[in-house]
């Protein structure tokens, strides 16, 4: 007789969407609650009826990126009100992220209903703001590497996964009459080689894993990421040009102030104007600086020159008219904007007039999910749509994935390798179904563990 099940209701073949259903003891339970992102079809999944919101006892939360907590809102809204367990820092981004969230789902719905672009009269919005700040009322953050008891035979561990800052894998103990298993759900693991953020710590036991397989299919580049972003910064400079970075608000965008400032300080390339065109990367910057106890540095002092985190030449749009001006302005300049993957956010805007002029560059430092604007540039399209227009792209185009903060291939199998007490099972999970094919070859071939690419809502007794 099994003593648990779990269900697999998201990110099965997939990257985003995460969202994890455990049954134990008549109870039920999420690991994470994410948005679906990318493509229409894909997002659509997002307006799925949650039917079982009400009955879940509890979620425990991995980290504050909206692919794994972007639908607590709508948990909510459709009547969830139990405890979301997380971490300090989690708590803190997701105060920004969700309310940040809200907002361009209500400006969606609003957008819509002016210009008649939905099928739906009116077009109502996913899930509200007053959604969002009941959601972050129900908040609990625990400490890092303690086990908390939450229930009758179920307490749990954060583990810190170095992904981004409060990111955590979720070890969960459970124990009924003289049984026990030990489960983990490792959410996103982090690319050990980041600058900003500590690696991820070791597992040291579970019966049964979890795992994200991103980047199971590839190994990233361990060139210094600097270089690539130094040639990039001295062209524009040279060309007179404007290099766009979109980039994630909470993790990459905090990388890439990093960088700029130590290419800076190296005498690596000139003080060239750096622009963060983005209300929620400025305010998610702040978050990262309260939190020393992950941070891989120190601040020096408070003045904005001796953060680690600011260049020389650095200015924060906060208003979408400043930021209306700056895509009018000339170069050379470095314009870091959301969203990350451009599906969505101020970026777009920079791209509508920066894509059809050579002298630009626009630099990838992140996962471009499959048929989001991202990844058709990246693939090399002459043109991209962006607000019902077609773009012509004669902007230089640059993928840099050393600083992704995702464990590529080789990470994953050695973190499951030093895994002490190894898994009986491995379910892997948010990973297109070609990444998440190659991981499970390589952990059985190489460590002779069986691991199954999940399907959606498949599910399995433990």
């Amino acid at each position: 007789m099994s003593l648990a099940r779990i269900q697999f209701l998201g990110a099965a073949k997939t990257v985003t969407g995460s969202q994890t259903l455990l049954e134990f003891r008549e109870k039920k339970y999420l690991i994470d609650c994410g948005m679906y992102q990318g493509p229409k079809r894909i997002r659509e999944l997002n307006w799925a009826p949650m039917k079982y919101a009400s009955e879940i006892e509890a979620v425990f939360l991995t980290h504050a990126h909206v692919d794994h907590s972007g639908l607590l809102p709508k948990l909510v809204r459709e009547g969830f009100r139990g405890p979301i367990y997380c971490s300090t820092a989690t708590k803190d981004l997701c105060e920004i992220m969700l309310l940040d969230s809200a907002h361009l789902q209500e400006e969606d719905a609003r957008y819509a209903n002016e210009t008649k672009h939905s099928k739906h009269r009116p077009a109502h919005p996913l899930y509200t703001v007053d959604d969002a700040e009941q959601a972050l009322s129900l908040f609990h953050p625990l400490p890092m590497d303690q086990w908390i008891d939450i229930s009758e035979g179920l307490s749990l561990q954060l583990l810190r996964a170095g992904h981004i800052l409060g990111s955590s894998f979720v070890q969960i103990r459970l124990e009924k009459e003289d049984r026990s298993k030990l489960l983990t759900f490792s959410g996103d693991l982090g690319n050990p080689r980041q600058n900003v953020i500590k690696g991820p710590v070791s597992l040291l036991e579970t019966d049964e894993l979890v795992l994200e397989s991103t980047y199971g299919d590839r190994m990233q580049s361990r060139t210094d990421p600097g270089g690539v972003l130094a040639k990039c910064i001295n062209e524009i400079h040279k060309s007179g040009g404007v290099l766009v970075i979109p980039a994630f608000a909470v993790g990459r965008t905090q990388e890439i102030l990093f960088l700029i400032r130590q290419l800076e300080d190296q005498g690596k390339i000139p003080e060239v104007p750096t622009y963060l065109d983005s209300p929620m990367a400025s305010k998610a910057t702040k978050v990262y600086l309260n939190h020393k106890e992950e941070l891989n540095f120190y601040m020096n002092g408070d003045s904005k020159i001796e953060s680690p985190l600011c260049s020389h030449r650095f200015e924060s749009t906060e208003s979408s008219d400043d930021s209306m001006l700056l895509c009018m302005r000339d170069g050379p300049m470095i314009v870091v904007s959301a969203a990350g993957m451009l599906t969505g956010g101020r970026v777009l805007h920079h791209l509508k007039v920066r894509l059809p002029h050579p002298e630009n560059i626009v630099l990838f430092v992140g996962y471009q999910a499959e048929e989001t604007k991202g990844r058709l540039l990246e693939k090399g399209f002459p043109k991209i749509r962006i607000h019902h227009k077609e773009v012509e792209v004669n902007a230089k185009i640059v993928t840099m994935d050393e600083l992704s903060a995702h464990a590529d291939t080789e990470d994953l199998v050695q973190w499951v390798k030093n895994i002490e007490k190894k898994p009986k099972r491995i379910f892997l999970n948010h990973g297109e179904e070609p990444a998440a094919n190659a991981l499970k070859y390589r952990l059985k071939h190489e460590l002779g563990i069986e691991a199954h690419v999940v399907e959606p809502n498949e599910s399995f007794e433990i």
